[in-house]
């Protein structure tokens, strides 16, 4: 018998609707499933968008204007260090854009979902829970759920794609192998949307401040939709248990432990819950097996630390689309075109995978001496190549596997210039 769809996904926020969109495109007959109804807040994202995740948007169509309405472009970026020592950067332009936003994952997600329903062959189920999944002669045939009326539906599919996020069900009920998992520095964080939180400086330009901390804590306000700023504490997770309070008490008693922060907050009003999670886990799993395959969180899941979860479930969804159009073309079998599938995005996100880890290792376990941190951080504000290739790097255009090999040696050139800075300073004034 037909299956009811060629291809049923679960989960329609940013990973689960580009795909659907891409296969739209393409002309299949596409089944989209979300347990939320939009706009809804996801339970936990608070993320920044480049050009390199928009770019990929406009190959689907997605209107910049609608899923970024009321929301600033952030062209600068600043390290806070402490003691009116900042670190400035200035977005890199690419491919047109030298911008970034804070998105506002309600409306971000609702207009990608309007977007996958503008193809005729895309149907979208909102408010439908999907509680297991078909198996039969060892290939997965559908899903079983339920809609607001909480009967039980039975739906057939040649391909099931679990696009459902970090707890996914179709990972859980499958038993889908995870790879590369690291949780040897584990982090944890919370955060909220505020209003009326002061400027950054008097410029009063929209932009994204990261605050140190010298005891495993980082702070990150972002300039987000409607006058709003994204305001997160990020940190060891051991600085987030066995506390003496916790949610919202302890959130708000991290924000005033950080004098600059609550400066900027304290006069401002919350507008969202806190929302968080613990024990941010870091892994990779199985990219699909007989008739079935994860995208977005569900396959990837790394550490918000660097920003990539929106451009690794837009890319995710984009590389298998690729591999399902030649499946179905006849140019691969299935097994072949999980292959592909695996093997490119490996390539375009481990080694971003890896800096990150490094990073959460050296910015959140590692404490320098404070004044050691701060003559370095000196040296860096001073050193345009630093930032020029950070800059790079972080909107993709100098690859991650390419970064990791100069990044060792642009840190010691920035000390050694720094250092030869100042002793010329020093000369000078003598």
């Amino acid at each position: 018998m037909r299956p009811d769809y060629d291809v049923i996904i679960i989960g329609g926020r940013p990973a689960g609707s580009t795909l659907a969109a891409r296969l739209g495109k393409q002309g299949l007959r596409v089944l989209l499933l979300e347990r939320a109804g939009f706009p809804e807040l996801p339970a936990v994202s608070c993320p920044m968008i480049n050009a390199s995740t928009m770019e990929m948007l406009d190959e689907i169509g997605a209107d910049e204007a609608l899923y970024a309405r009321g929301t600033p472009k952030i062209r600068r970026v600043v390290q806070a260090l402490g003691a009116g020592l900042t670190l400035p950067f200035d977005w890199p332009e690419y491919h047109g854009r030298d911008y970034a936003y804070a998105i506002d994952r309600a409306r971000f997600d609702a207009a990608l979902w309007d977007n996958a329903m503008r193809f005729p062959t895309v149907e979208g189920r909102q408010n439908f829970n999907v509680t297991d999944v078909i198996v039969e002669d060892g290939r997965v045939r559908g899903v079983v759920g339920q809609g607001a009326d909480k009967q039980p539906v039975r739906l057939t599919a040649t391909l099931t794609v679990g696009a459902d996020g970090r707890y996914s069900t179709v990972a859980r009920k499958l038993n889908a192998e995870e790879r590369h998992r690291h949780d040897e520095h584990p982090t944890s964080t919370l955060y909220a949307y505020w209003r009326g939180v002061q400027s950054f400086d008097q410029t009063g330009d929209p932009m994204a401040a990261a605050y140190a901390s010298p005891d495993g804590l980082g702070y990150l306000l972002m300039d987000s939709a409607d006058g709003t700023t994204a305001v997160i504490v990020e940190g060891r997770a051991d600085r987030f248990e066995n506390q003496p309070d916790s949610g919202e008490a302890l959130y708000l008693r991290m924000l005033r432990e950080q004098p600059e922060v609550w400066a900027r907050v304290q006069g401002g009003e919350r507008v969202t819950s806190v929302r968080g999670m613990k024990r941010i886990g870091n892994l990779y799993r199985q990219p699909g097996g007989a008739g079935w395959a994860l995208t977005g969180d569900a396959m990837v899941q790394q550490d918000p630390l660097d920003g990539q979860g929106i451009y690794n479930a837009v890319f995710t969804a984009k590389s298998l689309a690729w591999a399902i159009r030649e499946w179905r073309a006849g140019r691969m079998a299935w097994d072949e075109a999980l292959e592909w599938y695996d093997d490119t995005v490996m390539a375009r996100t481990y080694s971003m995978y890896r800096q990150m880890l490094d990073r959460v290792q050296s910015s959140l376990y590692t404490q320098l001496p404070e004044e050691t941190a701060r003559i370095v951080a000196q040296w860096a504000l001073d050193d345009p190549t630093l930032k020029a290739v950070m800059g790079r790097f972080i909107t993709r255009q100098i690859p991650a596997e390419v970064m990791r090999v100069l990044t060792p040696a642009l840190l010691v050139n920035t000390v050694v210039r720094g250092g030869l800075r100042q002793l010329r300073q020093r000369i000078g004034a003598r």
